[in-house]
């Protein structure tokens, strides 16, 4: 997900578009209120520009939104503090997982500074963290995972997720589960947003998240599997 850089927030989110496809959004599902309206790319030199903000506070106002969030652009958790800071915001979703834990340096403070909502994405950095990516994993053609884990990276995220569960102690068929738990353990995240194409996905996801959080031994030993990559060339 990229953001516009440079591009003028009327020209991004305008005020009449966002109202038109609110009230488009409500007649489609057939509700009178949305709990929660994010904005995505978001660009923090949109704070204090435009009339965007205006748009938020009249649906606020006729009850027709009850919360609103944006979402960070892939990896650029910084890319919030402003508007975090600001007091406008209610929520915002970011990628944060075992490897990226980028958000916690300062998006995470801020938020919890301003009772600001976290919607985790990519917990299982897109297949990584779940043990399925290994040196001989084939993707379809087309799929755009084959940038993502482009040149020798299959090779590195198998190497990182066997000293993840040798470090851990627990087989690799674990891993899914600390994953996801590793995200809901942070106590500024709200809530994740994972994978889910099966009902076993569901089920497993339900029942990772009732066994609650992860050891405070568990997430230092996690914490020195940070991983800072080029996200989208081959390193």
């Amino acid at each position: 997900m990229a953001r516009p850089r440079g591009v003028p927030a009327n020209d991004v989110f305008p005020a009449d578009w966002i109202v038109e496809c609110t009230e488009r959004s409500l007649a489609n599902l057939r509700l009178e209120t949305i709990d929660v309206q994010q904005f995505h790319v978001w660009s923090d030199e949109w704070v204090g520009q435009g009339d965007w903000m205006d748009a938020i506070e009249l649906l606020r106002s006729q009850g027709k939104i009850r919360y609103f969030g944006i979402s960070v652009n892939d990896h650029e958790p910084a890319n919030a503090l402003a508007l975090v800071k600001s007091g406008v915001v209610d929520s915002v979703q970011v990628i944060y997982n075992i490897f990226d834990q980028s958000p916690g340096d300062e998006l995470f403070p801020a938020v919890v500074a301003e009772n600001v909502g976290v919607i985790v994405r990519v917990p299982f950095d897109e297949g990584a963290l779940t043990g399925n990516i290994n040196p001989k994993t084939e993707l379809p053609e087309g799929d755009w995972r084959n940038s993502y884990f482009g040149g020798d990276r299959k090779e590195q995220v198998w190497e990182r997720v066997q000293a993840i569960t040798k470090d851990l102690g627990v087989p690799v068929d674990r891993l899914p589960e600390i994953a996801l738990r590793y995200c809901l353990s942070h106590p500024a995240v709200s809530t994740v947003i994972a994978g889910m194409r099966s009902l076993f996905n569901v089920e497993a996801n339900l029942s990772a998240a009732d066994l609650g959080p992860l050891s405070a031994e568990e997430i230092e030993i996690l914490r020195h599997h940070r991983w800072v990559r080029n996200f989208y060339r081959a390193p």
